[in-house]
């Protein structure tokens, strides 16, 4: 005999609202893409205004990349560097106007004729931020000088106008114009080391960083805000068109990296000071607000873990990237996978010497020799391939079976098939035209 019986069932669901679908829906847009949209609803919402730059936010729109462990977290050194040792393609060539700013003013900072090369290396590595865009080491080495004499020259170079320039990372850029303002306290040394719990907006953890209440804590990001974290970029710039500007802008921070929405093109939106409207609009404009903001940290989020796990390619272009497929970046993030394949395929990151777009730091992973070690990416084994049969005896060419027996040591375990497609992707002919060739 069969018996009926009734039960309750409690079960979370996610509600697609119109506010997350316009979230959404923001992350599938690059910055220009996206500021045409907000033009378009700001006639609709009258009480939000569209800002080039809201005071105090930017600390919210940039990500402190830490280099993963391991020798990728050293400065990394060419084959075949540049004359004197700089790498110069990592180094952004600076405006013309910071340049010759900052060479009116070496015969008061540098006196010593013998330390005037040293300081010539270190402003050819002056970025148009107004950073440095080379490591002490790599100065050191194309300036022929001691590390312990070009730090000397550094420090006195860091006493130029406008306070800031020649700094290695965000941290000392601020410690900079700190000190310039009078505002150095062993407090605020502690501030500009946990700045990721300030951008988080972690202000408990950072009142206990920093020893500090709640209210000197506000007095000194209050002045922090006021800082400028690019003091070169009020030069003149110079006329590089270029066809579309980059939504993130990267560079080196110390070890690691600083890794920042671009300012030129990343729209901000405020409510309007003293603004009179209904409810409902009031309601709309401050959920735009945070759909807006919303955007703005996943990006951030998605394209810091994607520099992590690309550190040693980003670096140096050669190297090719590590495996990191889109589920894997969702899974680290804490987002759905079809969130990071929106963000990846809409937006640009510029790195010092060219602009890339986010999914080419995406690389599907090549079978693995060994379930216990990270699997290669395709772009790796298609270079090893094309290295393999550079290689090669043009007379006894290697057969595809050799040439998987030879990925195996390197950590693919390919089957001959896959050989082939591969080689077809890396565009080897195959073994019968190589020898007739």
């Amino acid at each position: 005999m069969t018996e009926l019986g009734f039960g309750m069932k409690q079960r979370g669901a996610l509600a697609m609202t119109p506010a997350l679908r316009q979230a959404i829906g923001f992350l599938a847009l690059s910055n220009a893409d996206l500021s045409a949209r907000l033009a378009d609803l700001q006639a609709a919402v009258a009480v939000i205004v569209a800002a080039k730059t809201v005071p105090g936010a930017w600390p919210a729109l940039v990500r402190h990349v830490d280099p993963p462990p391991g020798d990728s977290a050293r400065p990394h050194r060419r084959e075949h560097p540049a004359p004197g040792g700089l790498d110069t393609d990592r180094i952004a060539e600076a405006a013309p106007g910071l340049v010759a700013h900052v060479e009116a003013q070496l015969p008061l900072l540098v006196r010593a004729a013998a330390d005037r090369p040293v300081a010539e290396a270190f402003l050819r590595a002056l970025e148009p931020s107004g950073w440095l865009g080379a490591s002490l080491e790599e100065v050191a080495a194309e300036a022929g000088c001691s590390l312990v004499r070009a730090e000397a020259v550094l420090r006195k170079l860091q006493a130029a106008e406008p306070a800031g320039l020649f700094a290695r990372s965000l941290a000392e850029c601020l410690a900079l114009q700190a000190e310039d303002r009078g505002l150095a306290s062993p407090a605020f040394s502690l501030l500009l080391r946990n700045l990721p719990l300030l951008a988080a907006g972690r202000m408990d953890a950072l009142e206990e960083a920093c020893v500090c209440g709640a209210a000197e804590i506000a007095a000194m990001v209050r002045a922090l805000r006021q800082m400028n974290p690019k003091p070169g970029a009020a030069f003149e710039q110079g006329a590089q068109p270029i066809p579309r500007p980059p939504d993130l802008v990267l560079r080196r921070d110390g070890a690691g990296w600083l890794l920042e929405l671009n300012a030129e093109t990343t729209p901000l939106l405020r409510l309007s000071a003293g603004a009179e409207a209904a409810p409902e609009a009031l309601r709309q404009a401050r959920a735009l607000t945070q759909a807006l903001e919303r955007r703005h940290a996943t990006v951030l989020s998605i394209a810091a873990e994607l520099v992590a796990r690309q550190d040693a390619h980003l670096r140096d272009a050669a190297t090719p990237p590590a495996a990191a497929t889109i589920n894997e970046v969702a899974a680290s993030v804490g987002v759905h996978r079809s969130t990071v394949s929106r963000v990846t395929a809409a937006l640009t990151m510029a790195l010092p010497r060219r602009t890339i777009s986010l999914r080419a730091l995406i690389s599907a992973p090549a079978p693995a020799a060994r379930r216990t070690e990270d699997p290669p990416s395709v772009q790796a084994v298609l270079q090893r391939m094309q290295a393999i049969v550079a290689a090669e005896d043009p007379l006894r060419p290697l057969a595809d079976a050799e040439i998987a027996r030879l990925l195996l040591a390197d950590g693919a375990a390919l089957a001959r098939r896959t050989v082939v497609k591969y080689r077809g992707l890396a565009g080897i002919p195959p073994r019968a035209e190589r020898r007739r060739a």
